[in-house]
């Protein structure tokens, strides 16, 4: 379809065409959190997947940010595009990105260093303190790239390209649903794996799994603590 679909078009069959790759997009998205739950719960156990829900009320701030932040930007983009003003069009986008890679290393230092402070903050149960400060430590160094993807969808969006996006989510979903499986099995990395398995941790974890570790239970990531023996991969009961 030309890329004025949404101006040429029937309003119903552009809006259709717009709307139903962001429709299919969230279904991935929820389908790759029910998934996570699942392996948390079947493998690891609950007190990790306890650390995991508990953490997510948090890290949902950080994804609206990023959403919001895309959406508001991606408006300017969808002006200056429609005006046919293509170089500022170019600098608002160049501006967006610099802005939200600045303001996600910001904000993901912030969080490495107060993650355990945060927790404790929202009551955040004693027994899955460490298994959720764990957590987070990690999903804060991948921010920078959940804001890079939302701020990146939001201009795809804003061009009326919606299928783009849909396109890497779904294979960053199927994909992050099998590194999930394989870092928390295969690798023994437990809730730590849960987090490496993010957008942005392809294949981090691999090369220095626990064949080349001493300790079987660590995250091979310079900084980050050893996962306790308690949370150590099970098997499923029947």
């Amino acid at each position: 379809m030309r890329n004025d679909y949404l101006i040429t078009e029937n309003p119903l069959k552009a809006l259709l065409y717009f709307a139903l790759p962001m429709i299919i997009g969230n279904f991935f998205q929820q389908t790759y959190t029910m998934a996570d739950s699942a392996i948390v719960g079947r493998y690891v156990g609950e007190q990790a997947l306890a650390a995991v829900g508990a953490s997510y009320a948090f890290t949902n701030i950080f994804i609206w940010i990023a959403i919001g932040g895309g959406i508001g930007a991606s408006v300017k983009v969808s002006r200056y595009f429609g005006a046919g003003q293509f170089q500022k069009m170019k600098e608002a986008l160049y501006t967006a990105l610099l802005a939200f890679l600045l303001l996600s290393l910001a904000l993901g230092g912030i969080g490495l260093w107060f993650s355990l402070d945060i927790m404790k903050l929202l009551d955040t149960p004693a027994n899955v303190l460490g298994l959720a400060d764990m957590y987070l430590r990690v999903y804060f160094l991948g921010l920078p790239f959940l804001f890079m993807y939302s701020v990146l969808s939001a201009m795809f969006n804003a061009l009326g390209k919606s299928r783009i996006p849909l396109f890497f989510l779904i294979f960053s979903s199927l994909f992050n649903v099998v590194l999930d499986w394989v870092l928390v099995t295969r690798y023994g990395l437990g809730v730590a794996g849960v987090a490496w398995a993010s957008p942005g941790y392809s294949g981090t974890c691999l090369p220095k799994g626990p064949a080349s570790s001493p300790q079987k239970n660590c995250c091979p990531w310079p900084g980050l603590p050893c996962l306790p023996s308690s949370s150590s991969p099970r098997s499923p009961s029947a």
